[in-house]
């Protein structure tokens, strides 16, 4: 079993404070790019949103969450030793694909998994997309009260 990332929050509250610490670095991450695009004072006043930012530090929580990658046995095993139960198992793509990709959340009782044939790397970015918008999205309009919006990515 491979494992890539560096987030696996244990706690919604731990989810939370992991997010917010990605504001600065989303922050840093579009002034760059703009700079980058050659966007002077005035494009990056009008195109630099609030909501540009929000979607980057998404972007970047989404991609740091840890996620197991290995065959289809790998995981059953790695489950039947779990807490969760396989009613707890979000399985996206196909019942007869070998191999898996997934990241359970514990404080959810759910584990987002996502099968794959050859493209390993699109399955992980798909499954840290799912995994944000299906479970840490809800979990961080909670914690601002209902302000976030409810899209999957």
């Amino acid at each position: 079993m491979e494992t890539r990332g560096v987030l696996a929050p244990s706690t919604a509250e731990e989810a939370a404070r992991e997010y917010g610490e990605a504001g600065p670095a989303a922050q840093v991450v579009v002034r760059e790019t703009a700079k980058a695009m050659a966007f002077d004072a005035a494009e990056y006043d009008e195109r630099v949103t609030s909501d540009v930012i929000e979607t980057a530090r998404d972007a970047i929580f989404a991609e740091l969450l840890v996620v197991n990658v290995a065959d289809r046995s790998t995981f059953e095993a790695w489950l039947e030793r779990s807490q969760f139960d396989p009613d707890d198992v979000v399985l996206l793509g196909g019942e007869n694909v070998d191999g898996v990709v997934w990241h359970p959340v514990p404080f959810a009782e759910t584990v987002i998994a996502a099968t794959y044939h050859e493209a390993v790397d699109a399955a992980v970015s798909t499954l840290r997309r799912n995994a944000f918008g299906r479970v840490y999205r809800g979990v961080f309009a909670e914690a601002d009260g209902g302000e976030k919006g409810s899209r999957v990515d």
